[in-house]
């Protein structure tokens, strides 16, 4: 570049002295102004020549600072322009590496985001939504994004959205437990470099409910297991009374036996939902003939059921029907249905009925046409200890967990249990089991 200019510089020198030399020798008029505009017109060509190539490396630069990729430069060019061009070439390509790879980072970046558990929201200095992910959209019950939207009309919640705001989060961060849209979420807040906010949503609503169930179970398992222990105690109390008439003696025994049984049939019970509820839980299943286990277990409570005047029936389609499932599953929530019915129902007639579906699965059902439940109380009979009305029930001598049994061991053989009901028109509880999973 610099021989080139030089030589040019060179040429237009000789250029002006021979033309100014010729004109002058021609006699014609203002020689010298004449000679100094050839001359200016000639260096202004000669410059642009010359500076052809810096415009490309310009060109090629300012696209650059744009992040844009822009048309190679030909590495052919000798010298300082042939340096500058490959120099750039390679910074092109460098930038291009480096797009490549924001373009992945990006990409894996917003599938995390989209992907993890917790609601993620990032918010401009001004309250603005930059940024939301799916889960966060799900938890505000949002349909659509909700980008460049101001978060105060989103939430609608004036604690929260202070809370949010990038003027009341410390520089450490706070953290916060709020209701949102019926979910209970704990909502991590940090200020970002640039003076927005970004906030993790994690929704708690499960963990709340469990520990509310975990709270109801131990309060009732309390509960049920201190009314026997405490008749064990008194009648163990009055027995010590060497003066008891021998009649009275042997009837107070009695009932500790009675309420002894209680007591173990509740524990046996406990012991059984624990077992249900291990993790990896892996139950063997074999084609079980519905009939004659239907059958086995109605013979079981045929002495109650005659105390009670209830007659027991089964109706299986089609005759001979087998369902893969667990043995002692099966047998478990037939028979907690069936005692149920007899115990609670207050029926006349309790029918187990079997039928074979055509996706090959199988329904059964127990049904009673007694006093049938109220529709509020349907969705909680499978819970622990839940009693539809608790003074009758517990006169009764259940544990309250053979509902929830059922429900266990049909959750674990992968069916589903409902019930069905219309006071005074009776119950009927339905277990459905898919096929090959049941």
């Amino acid at each position: 570049m610099r021989s080139r200019l030089l030589l040019s510089l060179a040429g237009l020198s000789a250029l002006a002295l021979v033309l100014h030399t010729a004109l002058a020798r021609a006699g014609v008029p203002a020689a010298t102004l004449l000679t100094l505009m050839v001359v200016v017109a000639s260096a202004a060509g000669v410059t642009w020549i010359l500076l052809r190539p810096i415009r490309q490396a310009v060109h090629s630069a300012e696209h650059l600072t744009h992040g844009e990729l822009p048309p190679r430069l030909p590495e052919t060019v000798s010298g300082e322009v042939g340096d500058l061009y490959r120099a750039l070439n390679r910074l092109a390509e460098a930038h291009k590496l480096r797009l490549k790879e924001l373009g992945t980072e990006k990409i894996e970046i917003e599938t995390l985001l989209q992907e993890m558990g917790e609601g993620v929201l990032d918010l401009s200095p001004d309250g603005t939504v930059v940024r939301a992910n799916a889960r966060l959209r799900s938890l505000i019950g949002a349909s659509e994004a909700i980008e460049g939207r101001a978060i105060a009309a989103i939430l609608r919640n004036p604690q929260l959205v202070d809370f949010l705001s990038p003027s009341q989060v410390p520089a450490e961060g706070h953290k916060g437990e709020f209701e949102v849209f019926g979910h209970t979420v704990l909502v991590t807040a940090r200020r970002l470099p640039a003076g927005g906010v970004v906030a993790v949503f994690s929704d708690l609503s499960e963990l709340r409910r469990l520990d509310r169930v975990r709270t109801e179970f131990v309060a009732n398992a309390s509960h049920e297991l201190k009314t026997p222990l405490t008749a064990i105690r008194g009648f163990a109390e009055t027995l010590q009374d060497t003066s008891i008439p021998h009649s009275d003696r042997e009837r107070f025994a009695g009932r500790i036996v009675e309420h002894t049984e209680r007591m173990t049939a509740m524990i046996e019970d406990l012991l059984t939902l624990g077992r249900l509820e291990e993790p990896g839980l892996a139950l063997q299943r074999q084609a079980v003939p519905v009939e004659p286990l239907a059958e086995r277990i109605l013979d079981g409570f045929a002495e109650r059921a005659a105390a009670a005047a209830v007659s027991l029936a089964v109706d299986v389609e089609p005759p001979g029907l087998e369902v893969l499932a667990n043995p002692e599953g099966l047998h478990q929530v037939l028979e907690n249905l069936v005692d149920n019915a007899i115990r609670h129902a207050g029926a006349e007639t309790i029918r187990v009925r079997a039928r074979g579906l055509s996706s090959g699965g199988a329904e059964l059902s127990v049904r009673d046409d007694g006093q049938g439940i109220p529709a509020a109380h349907l969705e909680r009979i499978f819970e622990r200890f839940y009693r539809v009305d608790a003074s009758r029930s517990r006169s009764t001598g259940g544990t309250g967990l053979g509902l929830s049994i059922v429900k266990h061991w049909v959750d674990a053989m992968g069916g589903r249990v409902w019930a069905e009901s219309v006071l005074g028109q009776g119950t009927t509880v339905c277990v459905l089991l898919p096929p090959g999973a049941a």
